[in-house]
């Protein structure tokens, strides 16, 4: 399954927010932080999960290697909402504790198999790569464009980590099972992606029309199509793992 050049990138990859110029005094003009602090509250939220029940799943996958490449991968997502957490906190915008959009989403993981657990993270990814896009040119601070940069560089990587395992799904399933599968991701897709729009348009309205979003995502989600089944690569190349250790 080739899950050990994953486990080695995310190895590498711990200390990916160390270069951030972080200051003491607030960035965010009284416009920006009106417009973005209800958003960046959600997406916040979203990326800080414990992972309890994909770690659960990713047991039955069987392999060492994603396993603990899985670890890594939630202990990364944890990181985003720390950082976005200690920018929240910098610009005195409250953290929420719950919101009903990521309780529907935890709740659809616990019931799900790892399959489409997996799905349904790789489709807040591509949701994410988009989104982080708008964020940084929705404020002028010079901060939160540096997160929003190294967050769109992990998520790329995690989509194609994500695809990586659902190809191993998608390779065991029959035509039909694979027709299925296809439909269903591409249905989920498109109904997150109206909700978030419906729910984010002021932040994404800063650098997309709905129609250029929409178009986004779906270049987004099809990249992700190819590498899930088998059209494209989803393994990385060595020169990708040497920059890290550079």
């Amino acid at each position: 399954m080739h899950f050990s050049q994953w486990l080695q990138y995310f190895q590498l990859n711990q200390n990916h927010f160390s270069y951030i110029n972080w200051v003491e005094q607030s960035e965010l003009t009284k416009e920006e932080k009106r417009k973005i602090t209800k958003s960046l509250q959600q997406f916040q939220k979203g990326e800080n999960s414990e992972g309890k029940n994909l770690y659960r799943f990713a047991r039955l996958m069987k392999d060492e290697s994603y396993l603990e490449a899985i670890k890594l991968f939630i202990k990364e997502e944890q990181t985003h909402a720390g950082v976005l957490g200690r920018f929240m906190r910098q610009e005195r915008i409250p953290l929420i504790k719950k919101h009903w959009v990521d309780a529907v989403f935890r709740r659809i993981r616990t019931l799900a198999t790892l399959e489409n657990s997996v799905i349904i993270l790789i489709t807040a990814e591509i949701i994410a790569a988009v989104y982080y896009q708008a964020l940084a040119v929705a404020t002028k601070s010079s901060t939160l464009k540096s997160l929003c940069d190294q967050i769109l560089r992990d998520e790329e990587k995690h989509i194609a980590f994500q695809s990586r395992a659902l190809c191993v799904f998608y390779g065991k399933r029959s035509r039909f099972g694979k027709k299925y599968i296809r439909t269903f991701h591409s249905t989920l897709m498109t109904v997150t992606a109206i909700l978030v729009w419906i729910h984010h348009k002021e932040v994404l309205a800063e650098k997309f029309s709905f129609f250029s979003y929409a178009k986004a995502v779906r270049a987004e989600y099809k990249q992700a199509a190819l590498m899930i089944t088998g059209k494209a690569n989803t393994e990385l190349l060595p020169t990708q793992l040497e920059n890290k250790t550079a």
